[in-house]
């Protein structure tokens, strides 16, 4: 509701400025406002250019497009493989697959996203933070997904004095872990059946929009499998290879 004054305050501020033209890249597919401020302006006299660059503006947009048409958040999964098609180190570890230019367009993905999500395996192994490490002041929810809570005591996520993190499992997984992860600050969530379905509705319900899976091999398959993502970001060591 509030997003709606806004549209009409600035409707009406360029109505009250004077304002000739107006030029619009793409229709709001919003029904509750498509098209509706572009006939207030036309019907003040004011000419209304409408679909310039629209394919770019759309791009621009694609999470708040999606999120508005299929009312669920638009998903991104990122993976990283090695030149002989592996997703990890021979030691299990993933953090030193891609280079330091790889990792810096994860970090500037990560800005661009509202949540990030991985699996306990990444926190056992990786212990990452999952922030954007400074490339911009926004960081994501950070989001882990772990059915028993086999999860680390300490571990770099639990620290939210200035990102918080959501940890999904299932219902009646260990208690005791679930309060130690709550003292620390850490939003613990059990569901029904833990799926990357169900955490995407949750993610939707509290108003996300985009959502980066940057999940190892077993959550990733899981992602594949009930296809929570629309777009697809490979990473090869040197660069960033393709966006599918």
């Amino acid at each position: 509701m509030q997003s709606l004054r806004a549209y009409s305050s600035l409707y009406g501020a360029l109505i009250a400025a004077g304002v000739a033209k107006v030029v619009v890249g793409a229709i709001d597919p919003d029904p509750r406002v498509s098209g509706g401020g572009i006939e207030r302006l036309k019907s003040a006299g004011i000419e209304v250019v409408v679909g310039v660059e629209e394919e770019a503006c759309r791009q621009l947009n694609e999470a708040f497009i999606h999120r508005t048409l299929y009312k669920k958040p638009f998903g991104i999964l990122k993976y990283a493989m090695t030149l002989d098609g592996k997703i990890a180190t021979t030691t299990g570890h993933s953090a030193w697959v891609t280079s330091k230019e790889s990792r810096h367009l994860v970090h500037q993905l990560r800005s661009t996203c509202d949540a990030v999500i991985i699996g306990g395996n990444t926190v056992r192994r990786d212990n990452p933070y999952l922030t954007t490490h400074q490339v911009s002041s926004h960081n994501p929810l950070r989001v882990v997904m772990s059915r028993r809570l086999d999860l680390p005591t300490q571990a770099n996520l639990w620290d939210t004095q200035e990102v918080p993190t959501l940890v999904f499992t299932e219902v009646g997984s260990a208690c005791d872990k679930q309060k130690q992860l709550s003292a620390q600050g850490v939003e613990v969530l059990a569901l029904k059946s833990l799926t990357p379905l169900a955490v995407m509705q949750n993610l939707y319900d509290r108003g996300l929009s985009c959502v980066l899976w940057e999940c190892g091999g077993t959550l990733a398959a899981a992602a594949i499998a009930q296809k929570p993502f629309k777009k697809l970001w490979h990473l090869l060591p040197q660069k960033l290879s393709a966006v599918v």
